[in-house]
């Protein structure tokens, strides 16, 4: 009979034995620290189907996002095998629009940058000048001033003068000019655009002025004309009223280069700036359009036969257009707070015109309506010269303030293309004549810059 002690070492040890071989053949990750067990007895199952094979990546363009900034649903670690199935995968940026990776992304981003619009406020006024309304009177003397003429019977007991355009468009109108510009390393290209107002006044004569030289002005308001062409005693009276009405608008864009010359005479005491010169070249288009409204009444019931009251009625207007290349030099100094500018422009174009003359019973309640009319293309110079100042505000907002001043010869204007000349040949009284003044338009600029940011 074997001892119950022997029985329960033998089976301590059997027990012991089985533990340790079933320790041996456990498994543990890389991570655990215990390397995985050669020789297993036990086969571990394989996998079929499924993905094989580590993932290669294509070369992508550098402003693809690298694959650890995409997350891809089929990217996973090479745990499941280490065979190569030849899969490319690829991953792509999320999509941000047409274009927006393409070099012409980068091309109109710099354009914006470099981009900037200027708005500013016009106050100009183009005066016609002091131009007569009627003829040369045969004493020589200016008919502005009061000078005597004849009677109803003949006696030269009356009173008169004739009307000028001296007090027509001195209060100036309102205006509009925009400023869009991109800067390039050679140069800067703008493009300009300004209109006005219709620009009204008028000079008129009622019958409290016409009460004679003790009560009024004058007894009369005079158109006088040439007779044949010659100096002489003819045109028309008026007694009751005179008003002259005038009307001046005038818009036109233009296209400039300005040359970036990159010499800088001085420099500012913050090291910055200086006086530079850079000239400039393009081509203008301006559009000028002026009409002259004159009437005036008459009656005389005292005389045989008598004179019942009538309008006499004259229309005159011009359109102009002119086509002009052009060229400058902008002068500016330029500090961090501020640039002072001044720019002068020449141009040598065409302008052409048109021009109406309208008259109804000018010589009398018979006269009937008559319309003539002109048009041509004439040689036109321009000059144009601006001074500005402008307060920099900040890195994308300036202010700026000026005086511009704008001169065009050849030009065809209500007041000059009237030929007042009374005929004995043809029963037309005024006529539209292909006679040509100069024009200014000037005034005060104010407004402001935008750069983008």
């Amino acid at each position: 009979m074997v001892n119950p002690a022997y029985r329960l070492m033998i089976g301590m040890i059997v027990l012991l034995s089985g533990v340790g071989f079933r320790t041996a053949q456990a498994q543990y990750s890389p991570a655990m620290g215990q390397p995985g067990a050669q020789g297993n007895p036990y086969a571990t199952a394989s996998y079929g189907g499924g993905h094989k094979g580590g993932m290669v990546y294509e070369p992508a363009p550098e402003y693809y996002a690298s694959p650890d900034q995409y997350a891809s649903e089929y990217y996973a670690p090479d745990y499941y095998g280490t065979s190569n199935s030849g899969t490319v995968m690829q991953v792509l940026p999320e999509d941000r629009g047409w274009a927006y990776d393409h070099p012409w992304d980068g091309f109109f981003k710099n354009l914006a940058e470099n981009s900037w619009l200027r708005v500013e406020y016009m106050l100009v006024k183009s005066p016609p000048g002091n131009q007569l309304i009627g003829a040369p009177i045969p004493s020589g003397n200016d008919p502005r001033l009061p000078y005597t003429t004849a009677d109803f019977d003949g006696f030269g007991t009356l009173s008169t003068k004739e009307v000028d355009l001296s007090s027509i468009g001195t209060q100036g109108t309102n205006g509009l000019r925009g400023t869009f510009g991109i800067d390039f390393e050679s140069g800067t290209v703008e493009a300009i655009f300004f209109g006005t107002q219709s620009d009204v006044s008028s000079v008129s004569y009622g019958q409290a002025d016409l009460l004679g030289p003790n009560f009024g002005q004058t007894d009369l308001i005079t158109i006088n004309t040439l007779l044949d062409g010659q100096i002489g005693i003819a045109g028309r009276n008026f007694n009751e009223k005179f008003a002259v009405n005038y009307r001046s608008q005038a818009w036109g864009a233009e296209s400039n280069y300005v040359v970036n010359t990159d010499r800088l005479f001085f420099k500012t005491i913050y090291g910055a700036g200086g006086f530079q010169m850079r000239p400039l070249f393009g081509f203008r288009y301006l559009k000028i359009a002026e009409d002259m409204n004159i009437t005036g009444d008459f009656e005389e019931l005292n005389t045989t036969p008598a004179v019942p009251l009538f309008t006499t009625t004259i229309e005159s207007s011009t359109n102009n257009k002119l086509y002009v290349p052009q060229a400058g030099i902008r002068m500016e100094f330029v500090h961090p707070w501020f640039t002072i500018s001044a720019e002068p422009k020449v141009g040598f174009g065409v302008n052409h015109y048109k021009g109406s003359v309208l008259t109804d019973q000018f010589l009398g309640p018979t006269d009937p309506t008559h319309l003539t009319q002109i048009s041509q293309t004439r040689f036109s110079p321009t000059f144009e010269f601006g001074v500005n100042a402008r307060f920099h505000l900040n890195q994308w907002f300036t202010f700026n303030v000026g005086y511009n001043f704008l001169w065009a010869n050849q030009i065809a204007r209500p007041g000059t293309i009237v030929y007042y000349n009374s005929s004995t040949v043809s029963n037309v009284s005024l006529q539209a004549q292909d006679s040509l003044d100069s024009y200014k338009l000037h005034g005060l600029v104010l407004g402001g810059e935008i750069r983008w940011p």
